[in-house]
């Protein structure tokens, strides 16, 4: 999951270079490289203070961000900035979809199956959205084939928030607002099919919101859970004098 972490922020990165080369030209370039530059210098100081980073958390959060961002230039009507936000909120939501399969769940034979399909489905999301932002794609045809990778991801966050409802770290309130997202994923898609594109247009910013609420909470739990392994790594230190020696 480390390693998955590390390529959705390199990723996420190289998405925003190109985003920000277009918006502010040579300063975005100068923008991101600063951004990269000062990450492990974050990463430390989170490590100083004694907590791990969590990779998962962090593009969690960042997901939300660029998700909320999309919705804001929406309403400010500016599209080309729209597309582009959710260009990079599809980049970080397949960080969020590989982070899922963390989520203890009842039946794990039936959300693993469930969460590759999930997972494929944002990456053809990610796709789609590449071409609407070159300009291949858009109107109708766009939002018909965006429905159905969407609903594909809203039943893997059904799956998962359902099957394994209140389990620890995420708990019923972090569930609760996965299962609105997911059905809110799904009205997107039964409405877009429906030709209700006002409707679509509408849930969809409900959705986003809920989205938004559900990822920073899934952030959150994250942030704060310690793994057994961790904590049996400690135990293991303790016991063998490996931990490291406080202040004289």
């Amino acid at each position: 999951m480390r390693w998955t972490g590390v390529f959705g922020y390199l990723a996420a990165v190289v998405v925003a270079i190109l985003l920000l080369s277009r918006w502010l030209g040579w300063t975005g370039w100068l923008l991101v490289i600063s951004i990269v530059l000062a990450f492990p210098v974050v990463v430390g100081l989170a490590s100083r203070w004694g907590h791990p980073f969590r990779w998962s958390s962090a593009l969690a959060f960042a997901s939300a961000g660029a998700l909320l961002g999309s919705l804001v230039s929406q309403y400010a009507n500016w599209i080309e900035g729209r597309n582009s936000l959710l260009l990079l909120w599809t980049v970080l939501l397949l960080a969020v979809s590989i982070t899922l399969f963390s989520h203890p769940m009842r039946g794990p034979a039936w959300g693993l199956f469930v969460g590759f399909w999930g997972t494929v489905a944002v990456i053809w999301l990610i796709v789609l959205q590449a071409l609407a932002v070159i300009g291949f794609l858009h109107g109708s045809a766009y939002s018909g084939w965006v429905a159905w990778p969407l609903a594909i991801i809203g039943v893997w966050i059904l799956v998962a928030s359902g099957s394994g409802f209140g389990e620890s770290p995420f708990g019923r309130v972090v569930d609760a607002l996965g299962l609105l997202t997911g059905v809110g994923l799904l009205a997107i898609s039964i409405a877009t099919w429906s030709g209700a594109e006002d409707l679509a247009k509408t849930i969809a910013a409900g959705a986003a919101v809920a989205y938004c609420l559900w990822s920073a909470g899934l952030g959150w739990a994250l942030w704060g859970y310690e793994r057994p392994a961790m904590a049996g790594d400690k135990m293991t230190r303790r016991s063998f004098g490996w931990s490291s020696p406080g202040p004289s």
